[in-house]
């Protein structure tokens, strides 16, 4: 019985149970899936003006964007076009609903009619304008011709036409919004008038200023909570966006011996085929990680290498080549004679300076003695003055295209054969004694090139990744990451503090989106990243830090507010010192010692806010237009140093009958700040929330 009563009393909670079940049976796919209750804001990229922002809505606009780009650009969007094309789907989004709903409020909107005449009408858009030959070249004719004949142009080009015509309302939009904000800009003739004084009233005022760099810092000690205090007391100057400081280290895809050696031999096997094969372009292109159109080249053209073969022949294929990381294939397809002469030669330089006789007579003897059966060579490395002189003087393969000085250039193309140039040869760079090492030769070469790139192979990888993996497997926290580094002195730690949540780089990495999106979606501080494979190598990161949007800490700014705190309490023993002494400017400088300056500034005025020896000091010119004439203010805390000021006398500017020209400057000054001033003031009011950082 007891049993039976206790079912009774817990009925109520299975039925319940039970019913809970069936209903989330039923809807299952729909609470599970994405669209789910239970995911609500999990797919959202941020918020404006109230209006949430899901990924599939941002992802939409973003891929409309990169189909603009697409076609207007007709190119592919590639990573350095990226940022700037997610930047505009966003401005998108911010159009829609911050500037819209403002549009709406006010009644603006493009008509049809206006939208024509900003097309083909008398007030032609700046746009259209742009895609019709320019400002200068613009004929209304050209765009009424076009949309006549729309139907029979390419597709590319009618939907360049269609995405034209669907900014243009936008843009006008904007436009009209912005017009209508800045005709409310108003300078009244007192507003005018006082930035003429400000500009041409002049103050001559006498001054004591003490630097505090008179006061060594090593004498002045801050504390944390001194800094702390002083940033509380400053926050506007210090708000700080969010960051988190990342320090990773890199395992490079570096090529071993191995690796080389097999490049090696496929390039060798790749040079059987290259000789055999029939279409020498389509070969050298389907197997060059480089791949290029065959070309002629004289013997100045040449690759290094071939330069070096001595009789080349047609027909022939040679190499493989080492040079810069990867190994080359040259095969020579034809021969020709052409108008341009190539020639190898050598040479020893010797410097006109101060006395250009001694360096004749020296090249001389010089000469004498290459004659005389010594090598020109040694010679060269003995006697040289420029950078050929440790390679025996070789200035390698040239042509008479004009690529030596003419003296130098018709001495060594007069010369038949080759051999040492009997005579010396005069530059504007010297005496030169000149040895042709090749003799000239007008012979063209048709040459087709395969090139394989020395890579890291896979087993290479393999070993690397099993480093890092073994790395980031004994990593704990910060202080193992950084002992794990110390055990092997190849590995190089890198440092990114504060990184912002949008940045794509980092330190030596230049696409490290991956690691930036791991730093603050998944890490912790003292997280260790998994692998990550970022272009040739792999890298593992460890999160330092995290910083959230708000105020700067005291480790963000801390060189800054040190110094500033520094001079605030440099300032306050300037100043105590300052008070103990009476008299004059002249007595209380030479009482206060060397450090402190004395002086009269004749013609300071408001607007330039500076004051001579002071330096720039708003504070300082404010104080100097607030005194009286013969006033004097206690010491204060200025810019760059304690200042104290006696004004002597304050010429006013004259009066003039118009001051169109400083309303007009003001209006200018305005305008021009207007358009970055409105959107600023547009996104602050629509108080943007921006974390698509979480998924791009």
């Amino acid at each position: 019985m007891a049993l039976i009563n206790k079912i009774n009393e817990k009925s109520g909670l299975i039925a319940g149970v039970i019913a809970v079940a069936l209903i989330l049976f039923m809807l299952g796919g729909d609470i599970m899936s994405n669209n789910s209750i239970f995911r609500f804001g999990k797919d959202r990229v941020g918020t404006i003006n109230g209006q949430n922002i899901s990924f599939p809505e941002y992802q939409y606009i973003l891929s409309q964007q990169e189909r603009e780009f697409e076609i207007m650009r007709d190119q592919s969007v590639g990573e350095n076009e990226r940022p700037g094309i997610e930047y505009q789907a966003w401005n998108k989004l911010i159009n829609k609903f911050a500037y819209k709903p403002e549009f709406e409020k006010l009644g603006i909107a493009v008509t049809p009619e206006e939208l024509i005449d900003m097309v083909q009408g008398k007030f032609i858009h700046p746009q259209i304008m742009s895609a019709f030959g320019g400002e200068q070249g613009f004929d209304k004719q050209n765009v009424i011709n076009f949309l006549q004949n729309f139907n029979q142009l390419q597709p590319n080009i009618q939907e360049r036409w269609k995405m034209i015509e669907q900014q243009l309302p936008e843009m006008r939009e904007r436009e009209k919004y912005v017009n209508l904000l800045k005709k409310t800009e108003y300078i009244t003739k007192e507003e005018a008038k006082r930035i003429y004084t400000d500009q041409n009233n002049k103050a001559e005022v006498k001054f004591v200023f003490v630097p505090y760099t008179t006061i060594n810092d090593s004498t002045i000690k801050v504390t944390d909570d001194q800094l702390e205090d002083y940033i509380n007391k400053n926050k506007d100057k210090y708000k700080v966006e969010a960051g988190r400081s990342i320090d990773f280290v890199t395992f490079n895809f570096t090529p071993s011996g191995e690796d080389s050696a097999t490049v090696k031999k496929e390039v060798a096997e790749l040079a059987i085929n290259f000789k055999q094969a029939e279409n020498d372009s389509a070969f050298a292109a389907s197997n060059s990680d480089a791949p290029s159109e065959p070309r002629y080249m004289n013997m100045g053209e040449l690759p290094q290498d071939l330069k070096y073969v001595g009789n080349i022949q047609t027909d022939s294929v040679y190499g493989p080549f080492l040079n810069n990381g990867k190994y080359a294939l040259f095969k020579i397809l034809a021969a020709k004679n052409d108008s341009i002469y190539s020639l190898r030669a050598s040479h020893i330089l010797f410097r006109i300076d101060a006395d250009k006789e001694a360096a004749k007579k020296q090249a001389n003897e010089v000469l004498a003695k290459i004659k005389g059966g010594a090598s020109f060579e040694e010679m060269a490395r003995q006697y040289g003055t420029d950078g050929t002189k440790d390679r025996g003087g070789d200035l390698g393969w040239f042509s008479n295209n004009g690529q030596m000085v003419k003296p130098f250039q018709d001495a060594c193309f007069k010369f038949n054969g080759k051999g040492l140039i009997p005579q010396l040869v005069e530059t504007q760079f010297g005496y030169h004694i000149i040895k042709i090492t090749e003799p000239k030769t007008n012979k063209k070469y048709l040459v087709a090139t395969v090139e394989k790139d020395i890579i890291a192979l896979d087993a290479t990888k393999e070993m690397l990744y099993n480093k890092a993996t073994a790395f980031a497997a004994a990593v704990k926290d910060t202080q193992t990451f950084r002992e794990e580094l110390k055990k092997d002195p190849t590995l190089q730690r890198y440092t990114s503090p504060n990184t912002d949540k949008n940045a794509r780089s980092l330190p030596t990495l230049s696409n490290a989106r991956e690691i930036v999106k791991w730093a603050y979606n998944d890490a912790s501080v003292g997280k260790v990243s998994p692998v990550f494979t970022l272009d040739n190598q792999y890298v593992i990161a460890i999160l330092t830090g995290e910083r959230e949007e708000g105020t700067a800490s005291v480790d963000d700014v801390r060189n800054e507010v040190t110094m500033r705190v520094k001079n605030e309490l440099k300032g306050d023993q300037i100043i105590e010192k300052l008070k103990g002494i009476s008299g004059d400017f002249d007595k209380i400088a030479s009482t206060y010692g060397p450090q402190a300056l004395t002086g009269t500034s004749p013609e300071v005025n408001f607007a330039s806010s500076s004051i001579n020896s002071v330096g720039y000091d708003p504070v300082a010119c404010g104080k100097v237009f607030g005194l009286k004439p013969g006033k004097k203010t206690a010491p204060f805390k200025g810019e760059t140093g304690v200042v104290m000021l006696e004004l002597v006398k304050i010429t006013q500017a004259p009066e003039v009958a118009d001051y169109n020209q400083y309303k007009t400057q003001k209006e200018t000054q305005r305008s021009n700040n207007d358009d970055s001033s409105i959107d600023e003031a547009i996104k602050k009011m629509a108080d943007i929330k921006d974390t698509r950082y979480k998924f791009y």
